[in-house]
């Protein structure tokens, strides 16, 4: 049986995550073993699974001192912290699992709150028997991403002389969780907007003025791709597309179809426990659209400071020597039939203008913090498409128009699983 990682619930499992912690952006998982050597080695192993949020998996704890070992009970003790002599810990007599009476290390802190959690008892048959699994089932709750938690198991032999021996420790640090389809976008602030000038070969506007700091704080996850024909097709049961193909892009879709799909998709995981508490499928504001986008660049594309006809699904290259047309047939392609921006992000220039899911309002110079401006005659689609200019796909290009009355065969959208908006 899986044991809630480590407590029943996360208020009682993870009370400690305002302590002191190790943590690491780092996205994937680590598996440190470690001790001076006064434990053997291999007396706890990760056996099965993958230390991520929103999974499970199993530690086993055994005596590898002796082939011979007695039978034991193990226990398994988790903390924030290592001993303070980390990578080694604190030498006890007795302590050991080589023979009753052996050396030892403790390898955890045992200042308050550690161990905040000790777990047991299971049986051990001893010898080369399979060790004595605890099996560990991580909240899914973004907030653990990164962090690093410290194991160490110790076996009870009670047959005999009674003694209590120790197993190496294991450095455990928790990658973010995985969702099908989507992208992880770190927390982060950008520069919202563009001082392009108004002529050639951008021909900004100022409704991305004045450019401004904007806080994005709390990670996400932003769907690869637009959302395919199929995708909408199968939670939908309709296709309302106008150049059919099950991995174009679903467009000839206002901003309400957009807003039911991702109801619908949130509802459908929500039933799987798969949406993390506090998180919704949703359309991206305008802010997650283009801070993902932007991917860390501040160029007016994410190719850097010009876009050809090669790089996107759109209809004039402003950039070309001398500008021209990209000599496209009409409509839409695969989606991923261009290379991803630097996070990983594909079609974010071109292909069908992304419904976002604000109001339009001009900007203001004051930073803001994960901005979102609900309600409104219009709503904002970001991202040109395969109808339209170089100019429409920057990164920063804002166009907006009634979100019930405009059914065209370049809009489309993709989905975020985002912190939930709260107009």
């Amino acid at each position: 049986m899986t044991r809630p990682f480590p407590a029943l619930g996360r208020a009682a499992a993870f009370g400690f995550v305002s302590c002191a912690l190790a943590t690491t952006q780092a996205a994937a998982f680590q598996v440190m073993p470690y001790g001076a050597g006064l434990n053997p080695p291999g007396s706890l192993v990760v056996t099965s699974g993958l230390p991520v949020v929103g999974e499970s998996f199993s530690v086993g704890v055994s005596n590898t001192a002796s082939a011979s070992a007695p039978a034991s009970i193990a226990f398994l003790s988790l903390a924030t912290a290592p001993d303070p002599a980390f990578p080694a810990g604190t030498v006890l007599p007795g302590f050991g699992l080589a023979f009753p009476g052996a050396l030892g290390e403790v390898l955890l802190s045992l200042a308050a709150p550690d161990p905040f959690t000790t777990l047991g008892p299971v049986a051990w048959d001893g010898g080369a028997a399979a060790p004595a699994s605890f099996d560990l089932a991580v909240p899914l709750d973004p907030a653990l991403s990164g962090l690093t938690i410290y194991l160490q198991g110790s076996l009870l032999q009670s047959v005999g002389f009674p003694s209590l021996g120790l197993t190496n420790g294991l450095a455990v640090t928790l990658s973010e969780p995985s969702f099908s389809g989507l992208v992880p976008i770190p927390a982060g602030t950008f520069q919202m907007g563009s001082n392009a000038a108004g002529g050639a070969p951008y021909y900004g506007s100022s409704t991305e003025q004045p450019v401004h700091q904007v806080t994005i704080s709390q990670p996400y996850w932003m769907g690869r791709y637009e959302v395919t024909q199929a995708e909408y097709q199968g939670l939908m049961g309709t296709n309302p597309s106008g150049y059919l193909g099950a991995d174009k892009p679903v467009e000839t879709v206002i901003w309400f179809n957009a807003v039911a799909y991702c109801d619908a998709l949130n509802a459908q995981q929500t039933a799987l426990g798969k949406v993390p508490a506090g998180y919704q499928y949703r359309l991206p504001t305008e802010a997650e659209w283009e801070y993902g986008c932007r991917a860390g660049t501040t160029t007016e594309f994410h190719y850097g400071p010009a876009l050809f006809c090669n790089q996107a699904r759109f209809s004039y290259s402003d950039h070309s020597s001398p500008p021209a047309s990209c000599q496209n047939p009409l409509g839409t392609v695969p989606v991923g039939s261009y290379a991803p921006n630097a996070w990983g992000l594909y079609d974010m220039h071109g292909n069908v203008w992304e419904w976002c899911m604000d109001g339009f309002s001009s900007y203001t110079a004051s930073a803001k913090t994960d901005p979102y401006v609900s309600g409104g005659l219009y709503r904002v689609l970001r991202g040109g498409s395969w109808a339209f200019n170089s100019t429409y796909c920057r990164s920063a290009d804002r166009y907006y128009v009634d979100p019930g009355l405009v059914h065209n065969n370049y809009y489309g959208f993709r989905v975020v699983l985002a912190p939930v908006l709260v107009p």
